[in-house]
């Protein structure tokens, strides 16, 4: 068989195995049947069997792109501003992107991808604001924003959930961050009355998500569960004088919680499992 078409295949085999579209057994099966290691060339350029076998074209490739991250490092702050905001787009664009065209192909490399394109957006977002001496009270909140709105967009279309997650969690950390302004005296009853509904809005929509969308009802089932001991950790955090008995609460509500997922475990396995 042609190795082009066999490494197809094989992608497809890997795909099917992550999307659960194929009983693992069978996967297995399609993978021995398939795989051949002596002829077929490893699809990752970037292995250890690819530099020493490669070409000179790949190592002038990695100097390029390491001598370009050195320059912008460099000289990113002497740049006029759109230039600066361009670039920044730019390698931004080229990580999320090329995160999503090597998503079926190298699972890996994607994810590793989209982490460092996620900690160049709140990377290059702070160093923006600190260069042109932008108010802080107003821009670091609105750049919490953007990258949650980013994240979960990202997160959600190529199927990363930490990514996904980490979308939620700074929209979670913006609307504590604004209640506490809006609220600093809350009580510990209102404090339950600002997370428990979110909580069970995400709860009910990684239940409704399961039936509709696969691979996402495990993030929405995360970020419930972590809105279920925000009202605590909201009150021993980020408020002042809270009394001690809220720590017991959070540890009666931990207990409860974990309850709850064994009770139920039947039912949320198999929703993180999609």
């Amino acid at each position: 068989m042609n190795l082009e078409k066999r490494e197809i295949i094989l992608r497809e085999i890997h795909y099917w195995r992550r999307s659960k579209l194929l009983p693992e057994q069978y996967c297995d099966f399609l993978t021995n049947l398939y795989d051949d290691e002596k002829e077929i060339k490893d699809s990752n350029p970037i292995s250890l069997k690819n530099l020493q076998q490669g070409s000179i074209k790949i190592w002038l490739f990695g100097f390029g792109i390491i001598s370009l991250i050195f320059l912008i490092s460099l000289y990113f702050s002497v740049f006029p501003w759109p230039l600066q905001l361009a670039t920044a787009l730019c390698v931004l664009i080229v990580c999320y992107g090329y995160s999503a065209i090597y998503r079926d192909r190298n699972h890996m490399i994607s994810l590793v991808l989209a982490g460092f394109g996620s900690v160049l957006t709140i990377g290059f977002g702070l160093w923006l604001i600190a260069l042109h001496d932008l108010n802080a009270d107003f821009w670091r909140p609105l750049l919490i924003a953007g990258c949650g709105l980013l994240w979960v967009i990202l997160g959600f279309t190529l199927r990363i959930g930490l990514l996904h997650y980490c979308g939620f969690a700074f929209w979670a950390l913006l609307y504590a961050g604004f209640s506490g302004q809006m609220r600093p005296d809350a009580s510990v009853l209102e404090l339950e009355l600002l997370w428990l509904p979110l909580c069970i809005l995400m709860v009910w929509l990684s239940w409704l998500l399961y039936h509709r969308i696969k691979g996402v009802s495990g993030v929405y089932l995360g970020v419930g569960v972590s809105l279920w001991l925000m009202p605590e950790i909201d009150a021993l955090w980020l408020r002042p004088d809270y009394p001690e008995w809220v720590s017991l609460v959070l540890i009666f509500k931990i207990a409860a919680g974990l309850a709850l997922l064994f009770i139920f475990r039947k039912k949320w396995i198999t929703w993180v499992a999609s």
